[in-house]
């Protein structure tokens, strides 16, 4: 039970930051393309875990939904801010970063 609670406010934690930083013009904001994108894998391998380790019942599943709605709210603005948002230097590592998360999600999936 506590693990799956930590699960749930780590998934929803980094959800709220991706949005945050693909919609703020705050502190919150991505400094760099590569930031963005980082916050971003990490918030949909958070939730991929979270549904394959302790995969919500019942009206549970909403939340979850609502998660992934709110990650595609955030993918949505950083498409729209990417022109805004300063190209990074370190580009292969966030490349290698991407390609881990993919790995991750197609193995929890």
């Amino acid at each position: 039970m506590i693990i799956s609670v930590v699960l749930w406010l780590v998934a929803v934690a980094l959800v709220v930051i991706f949005v945050g930083r693909a919609w703020s013009l705050g502190s919150l904001a991505a400094k760099g393309r590569g930031q963005l994108v980082r916050t971003g894998v990490d918030a949909v391998v958070a939730l991929a875990l979270v549904r394959a380790l302790v995969p919500p019942p019942g009206l549970g599943a909403w939340v979850w939904v609502a998660a992934a709605v709110a990650v595609g709210i955030g993918v949505a603005g950083m498409i729209l801010g990417w022109p805004n948002v300063p190209a990074d230097r370190r580009r292969w590592p966030t490349v290698g970063y991407m390609i881990i998360g993919l790995a991750l999600v197609v193995v929890l999936a």
